[in-house]
């Protein structure tokens, strides 16, 4: 059987602390702390995964990011971000699509990106 989207995952365990940038391409579920610039290339499918209790203190930027942690920095998605109940950002966010859960905590500005952005 074979699935179209047949990319790996890679996981950070909430025990792991990174000091520095990331840089990858499919799906990176974050669990620990990350101090430093977590990056994907914006023409792929990259999803990050910001798991609850976790936090990291940098820019992000990916096609997909999916909040349920703690964000110190800026916020760039080319496609699509999810802001979970637990979600809190202290940033601005720029997007394309955006889904808001109650809860989530926002301190910053949001700005909707255009397709010639």
């Amino acid at each position: 059987m074979s699935s179209k989207n047949s990319s790996s995952a890679s996981v950070l365990e909430h025990s792991v602390e990174i000091v520095g940038d990331i840089s990858f391409n499919g799906n990176l579920y974050l669990q620990g702390r990350v101090n430093g610039n977590v990056v994907a290339p914006v023409d792929s499918t990259a999803t990050l995964y910001v798991q609850e209790g976790s936090e990291i203190v940098g820019e992000l930027r990916a096609p997909t990011i999916v909040v349920a942690g703690k964000i110190a920095g800026d916020v760039f998605v080319s496609r699509h971000i999810s802001l979970k109940a637990s979600a809190n950002v202290v940033g601005n966010i720029h997007y394309t699509e955006l889904q808001i859960e109650e809860g989530a905590s926002v301190n910053g500005t949001l700005t909707r990106l255009s397709a010639a952005d």
